[in-house]
C-alpha cells in the first residue's frame, strides 16, 4: 500500500505593507487615509525624537518611511535620524527647496524627494491658462496642456503667448499700479512738456534763438529765474510764464517724491520689464507661499504674464520673488480696492492659493464681485470645504491639494513610478513617464 503525500493547500497570504509616516497636519492625515485605502498598515509619528524613530525601526518590519508636511529643516533632521537607525529602509521626503532636495537625494541613498507644491502646481496652472486644461506640464521645456474629451485625455501644446510689447509698455507706463511710479512718470512727462512749451514759445514770442530759448526755459524749469527777456515781452506772456513756473514747481515736487520713494522704499514692481504689473492676458496669483511660488514659476516658464499678491511683506518668498523678477503686490486678495487695480477685466484667471481655505473663498468672492465672468481657481486643503464650495457657492474650479498630493505620495510609497498627479473630473489621475494617465486605484497598487 503506497503512501500518498497530502497536497499542500496552505494559502500564502500577501504580507500587509507597513509604513512609518512622520508628520502632522492635513496632508499627513490625507496620506494616511490614502495608504490605508491601499491596505497598508500605517504607523504614525507626529513629532518624534531620536529614540522614538529608532524604536520603530528596530521593532517593526518597515517597508517604507515617509516624512511629510513639515518644514524643510525638520524633514532633513528626521531623515538623518532615520538613516542613523537604518541604512536600508526606503525613504520619502517632502522638501520644498530644490537645492536642499538635490543634496538629500545625492547624499542619502534610497531617498526620494518631492513636495506638496511640486505635486499640485500643474493641476492649478492648467485651468489658469485655459479653461479646457485639466493640468499644465513642461515636456522637454515646452508647455503641454492636458485636455479631457470624450472620456479620454489628450495632450495639446500651449499656444505661445506673443506679448503686445508696445501696448504692454504703454499700459505699464500710463496706468502704473504703483502710485510712486505714477508720480515719477507723470512728473517727468509734465516737466518735459513745460520745458518744450517754454522753449518753443520763447523762440516765437521773444524772437530768441534755440540756444537762448533753451537756456531760459531750463532756468524756468528749475525755478531759478525766468528768461530775462520775459520782462520785455507782452503782458500775456508774463502771465503765461508765471503759470508755467508754478506748474513746474508742482511737477518737480511730484517727480522728486516719486523718485525718493522708489529709491528708499523696497520695490517689488517696476515701470516696465519683467517686474511690471501686467494689464492683459495675465493670471493673478493670490498667496505666495510654497504652492503659490511654484505656480508662479510654472506660469513664468510657460511665458504666461502674472502678478502675485502676498499679504506678508516680510515673507521669505517675497524676497525670492524679487530676485527672480516676479511682480509682487503687497496686500490681501480679498481687498476689493486692491483687486480693482489689477485689471481683472482683462485677466485670464485668478488663482487663490493661500494656505487658508476661507481666505481663498473670500478672494474668489471678491474677484467675482468685481468681474463676474473671471475664471477662478481655488486651492483648498479641507475635503469638506472643497465639497461645500463646489456644491453651494460655485465660485470656480476647486482643487483639493492635500488629496491630490496624498494620492501621489501613496502611489510612490506603494512602488509606482508615476511622475505626477493631475485632477480630471474631480478624480486623481497618475501621470507616468511614458505619458500614460491612469486613474488612481490605491487598492490595485497595493497588490
Amino acid at each position: 500500500m503506497s503512501a500518498t503525500q497530502p497536497a499542500d493547500d496552505k494559502v500564502h497570504e500577501r504580507r500587509q505593507p507597513v509604513v512609518a509616516l512622520i508628520g502632522d497636519g492635513d496632508l499627513t492625515e490625507e496620506t494616511t487615509r490614502a495608504l490605508e485605502a491601499g491596505d497598508v498598515r500605517v504607523i504614525r509619528l507626529l513629532r518624534p525624537d531620536e529614540d522614538d524613530v529608532r524604536d520603530v525601526l528596530e521593532n517593526e518590519d518597515l517597508d517604507y518611511v515617509a516624512v511629510v508636511a513639515l518644514s524643510d529643516a525638520v524633514v532633513v533632521r528626521l531623515a538623518l535620524m532615520v538613516r542613523a537607525a537604518s541604512k536600508d529602509v526606503p525613504l520619502l521626503l517632502t522638501i520644498f527647496d530644490r537645492t536642499m532636495a538635490e543634496q538629500m537625494t545625492s547624499m542619502i541613498p534610497g531617498t526620494q524627494v518631492t513636495s506638496l507644491a511640486d505635486i499640485v502646481a500643474p493641476s492649478l496652472a492648467g485651468p489658469c491658462v485655459d479653461e479646457r486644461f485639466s493640468a499644465l506640464t513642461l515636456d522637454g521645456g515646452k508647455p503641454v496642456g492636458l485636455v479631457e474629451k470624450d472620456d479620454n485625455v489628450t495632450e495639446e501644446p500651449v499656444a505661445t503667448f506673443r506679448p503686445r510689447r508696445v501696448e504692454g509698455l504703454m499700459r505699464a507706463l500710463f496706468t502704473p499700479y504703483d502710485k510712486s511710479a505714477g508720480m515719477l512718470l507723470f512728473g517727468a512727462i509734465g516737466l518735459a512738456a513745460v520745458f518744450s512749451i517754454e522753449t518753443v514759445t520763447a523762440m516765437f514770442t521773444l524772437d530768441e534763438g534755440f540756444v537762448d530759448a533753451t537756456y531760459g526755459s531750463a532756468k524756468t524749469l528749475v525755478t531759478v529765474d525766468p528768461n530775462p527777456k520775459v520782462a520785455e515781452g507782452p503782458a500775456w506772456y508774463k502771465l503765461f510764464t508765471s503759470v508755467t513756473m508754478i506748474v513746474a514747481l508742482l511737477l518737480a515736487a511730484a517727480f522728486t517724491a516719486g523718485l525718493v520713494n522708489r529709491v528708499v522704499e523696497r520695490r517689488l514692481t517696476g515701470l516696465f520689464g519683467r517686474r511690471a504689473v501686467p494689464r492683459r492676458d495675465h493670471v493673478v496669483v493670490v498667496g505666495l507661499g510654497q504652492v503659490g511660488m511654484r505656480l508662479c514659476l510654472l506660469l513664468r516658464a510657460c511665458k504666461i504674464p502674472l502678478v502675485a499678491v502676498e499679504s506678508n511683506a516680510d515673507a521669505e518668498s517675497v524676497g525670492i520673488a524679487k530676485e527672480l523678477g516676479l511682480p509682487v503686490v503687497i496686500g490681501r486678495g480679498a481687498d476689493p480696492s486692491l483687486m480693482r487695480r489689477l485689471s481683472l477685466n482683462r485677466a485670464r484667471a485668478v488663482a487663490a492659493v493661500t494656505s487658508d481655505d476661507l481666505e481663498n473663498i473670500s478672494v474668489a468672492m471678491t474677484a467675482r464681485g468685481i468681474e463676474p465672468d473671471i475664471r477662478t481657481v481655488l486651492r483648498v486643503g479641507d475635503g469638506n470645504i472643497a465639497n461645500e464650495t463646489r456644491s453651494l457657492l460655485a465660485l470656480g474650479l476647486v482643487r483639493d491639494v492635500n488629496r491630490l498630493a496624498a494620492t501621489f505620495l501613496a502611489a510612490k510609497i506603494l512602488g509606482e513610478d508615476a511622475e505626477s498627479v493631475v485632477c480630471i473630473d474631480d478624480s486623481a489621475h497618475l501621470r507616468f513617464p511614458d505619458g500614460r494617465l491612469e486613474r488612481a486605484q490605491l487598492e490595485a497598487l497595493a497588490q
